[in-house]
């Protein structure tokens, strides 16, 4: 009886002691296992073999996460998790989720913060076959959401690039059977794996930076990997040859950061592995990684070596060159009037071929020490390198240059807006501005004859603002290019489309009248950068109507760009719920304390969304007035919630 009992016991002890903890020690947050700042989530994560480093197959019976203990989860406490198995090592696209079919349900249920930990027991353990990676899902229903000092809640950890994809929304309750299109995270949950033992041998490690077959890595690099739960220490070998240890042999490092203390050879591949010790000896099987270090010093590093840039015909970049800034030295010139770090500043020159030309930057990637950092200036200059008159700054990667002399040469000057670690690649483009297109003004509108009509508008960017921006609705936008058609009183639809990867943000506006004496029919600005817009409307008959697509801004001109724009008869007649949405308009636009909006009397409540989709402002039964002055200046999305049932979405902008 004494054995059976001492038996007992021991497999007692034996399984309360049987589990894995990954990440332990980080206080970050983020949205997994769930988002507890938003109304509903959908996240899923994978933690691989190589981490979880389980000493053999086994039964996970629960999990547990942690927070602080302080915080609330009185909104984010309806969970339903799942567990499987994957080959993935990561989530390779925002659409990349592991199909819910492949999952085990292994809790559903209400959850709680106790004393910052939220365990979960399963009624049923998930058989872990210590083969392949685990994918962990786990979706929250509860309406509403935890303030929690404005910002998710549950603690995570650095992991390796797409090691999680969630969707969070305040509205949207995503399906684990369709989840919509998520967002790409390299950190992952901070947990505990229970059931499982852990291995003697530490965990390889996972290697954060450089990640394999990366290129342009600096010559002094700061190495970084995902610590190994139950290392003591790490030994870090870097060769010129695969399995090489001519540049770093098994060097000992006590963190999980470092830098080779003499700079690597420029331009070279190099073979690198990173090896956790623990008191049960040395992780076995660690993965080589391969990367590039940066070319030498760029040429072009002072005036004097700028790269003579051809100019392309057009708008389309025919003619590109590569830079970056990794490695350039301060040419000692003040960006006054401009402004940043120019302590990495590279030049470029260019002869100009007709008065304006249109300077970008493309395909910017950071590759300093500072991750993450594409934030790219550039400065252009008259003159000759001794001396030297700056002309245009622009922080934006691209900008227009005007009153040119053609024949003379002009330089550019590119650097990281931020100092030191911060450094940047990228492709550089001098284009040409089409001519101003027929359809410029209002006058030389191209007429819509025959529905549907579509028209590719290729010269955009040569459109002007003539006389200033169009002010005849109260959502005020850029005079762009003209259409014009004659109402049948019919609805008519137009939508506009922009080509992939384009920037151009456009606003339609539907005008009646004169070209000199315009009237607002209605506008339509939905949408961002490259996304389509639409507007339908009821028209009268005989009415000529004229059409404007131009640039979002009401008070900056900017540049158009190409598209396509279709006009569509819907022989549909009067659209009581089109006439509520066409009259709907918030303004002033931009504001600075209040604005207001149009029929009012219409709108059962209005809520304002920063860019990330972030509902900060909830108005219900609004007034013609709404106060927001204490929101920061920037973009924001103004929903509207009509009483015919539709909604309405308008772009805002808070100076």
């Amino acid at each position: 009886m004494v054995k059976i009992l001492f038996s007992c016991l021991l497999m007692i002890s034996l399984s309360l002691s049987a589990q894995i903890n990954l990440g332990t020690g980080s206080t970050d947050v983020g949205a997994a296992p769930v988002s507890t700042y938003y109304g509903y989530s959908y996240t899923q994560q994978i933690y691989t073999k190589q981490e979880i480093n389980a000493n053999a197959a086994g039964s996970i019976t629960g999990l547990k996460f942690y927070l602080d203990p302080s915080m609330s989860l009185t909104n984010s406490s309806d969970w339903v998790v799942y567990l499987g198995h994957t080959s993935k090592n990561s989530f390779s696209s925002d659409m990349d989720w592991v199909p819910v079919s492949q999952l085990t349900q292994v809790y559903s249920g209400t959850i709680s913060n106790n004393n910052g930990v939220v365990e979960v027991t399963f009624a049923t353990p998930f058989a872990y076959n210590n083969t392949d990676n685990l994918v962990l899902a786990a979706r929250e229903n509860t309406p509403g959401y935890d303030t929690n000092d404005n910002d998710e809640t549950l603690y995570v950890y650095e992991g390796a690039s797409g090691s999680s994809i969630y969707f969070k929304d305040d509205t949207i309750i995503p399906d684990p059977a369709s989840p919509p299109a998520g967002n790409l995270v390299s950190y992952k949950s901070v947990i505990t794996f229970a059931g499982l033992t852990g291995s003697s041998l530490p965990a390889c490690p996972t290697i954060i930076y450089p990640s394999a077959s990366s290129g342009l890595v600096p010559l002094s690099p700061n190495i970084t990997w995902i610590a190994s739960p139950g290392a003591t220490g790490y030994k870090v070998s870097i060769g010129t040859t695969p399995g090489g240890t001519n540049v770093v042999n098994q060097q000992s490092v006590t963190t999980n950061v470092f830098t080779p203390s003499t700079p690597l050879a420029p331009d070279t591949n190099h073979y690198m592995r990173v090896i956790a010790v623990g008191p049960g000896g040395e992780s076995a099987g660690c993965t080589e990684v391969m990367f590039k270090t940066v070319p030498p010093p760029p040429a072009n590093d002072d005036c004097s070596g700028a790269i003579a840039l051809t100019v392309s015909p057009d708008m389309n970049c025919s003619s590109t060159a590569q830079g970056y800034t990794l490695g350039a030295t301060d040419s000692g010139l003040i960006p006054d009037p401009c402004y940043g770090e120019p302590d990495d500043d590279v030049w470029f020159k260019f002869v100009a071929t007709a008065t304006e030309h249109h300077i970008s930057l493309n395909n910017v990637v950071s590759i300093g020490n500072t991750t993450d950092d594409n934030d790219t200036y550039f400065q252009v200059f008259s003159g000759s390198c001794g001396s030297l008159s700056s002309i245009l700054c622009s922080d934006p990667a691209s900008a227009v240059l005007s009153n040119l002399t053609v024949g003379d040469t002009y330089y550019i000057r590119v650097y990281s807006y931020y100092g030191a670690g911060s450094n940047q690649s990228f492709n550089i483009c001098v284009g040409t501005l089409p001519p101003p297109p027929v359809n410029d003004s209002c006058s030389g509108a191209l007429v819509a004859s025959s529905f549907p009509y579509t028209y590719v508008q290729a010269d955009g960017a040569g459109a002007t603002n003539n006389s200033g921006f169009i002010t005849a609705c109260s959502n005020e936008m850029n005079d762009g290019t003209w259409f014009t058609f004659t109402g049948d009183g019919n609805d008519f639809t137009v939508s506009v489309n922009m080509p992939a990867g384009s920037s151009f943000d456009p606003q339609i506006g539907v005008y009646t009248g004169t070209c000199g004496s315009l009237v607002c029919d209605g506008t339509e600005d939905q949408g961002l950068e490259g996304e389509e817009e639409t507007i339908t409307f009821t028209t009268t008959a005989g009415t000529v109507y004229y059409v404007n697509v131009g640039d979002y801004s009401g008070f900056t001109d900017n540049l158009e760009g190409a598209f396509t724009i279709n006009i569509t008869n819907n022989n549909l007649g009067t659209s009581e719920t089109i006439k509520s949405r066409k009259d709907m308009q918030v303004y002033p636009n931009p504001f600075t304390e209040a604005f207001h909006i149009s029929n009012a009397d219409k709108v059962t409540s209005a809520s304002i969304s920063d860019m990330s989709g972030r509902v900060v402002k909830i108005i219900s039964n609004p007034g013609t007035a709404i106060h927001a002055g204490e929101l920061a200046a920037g973009m924001y999305m103004v929903t509207l919630e009509l009483k015919d049932g539709s909604r309405q979405t308008l772009k805002i902008i808070k100076k």
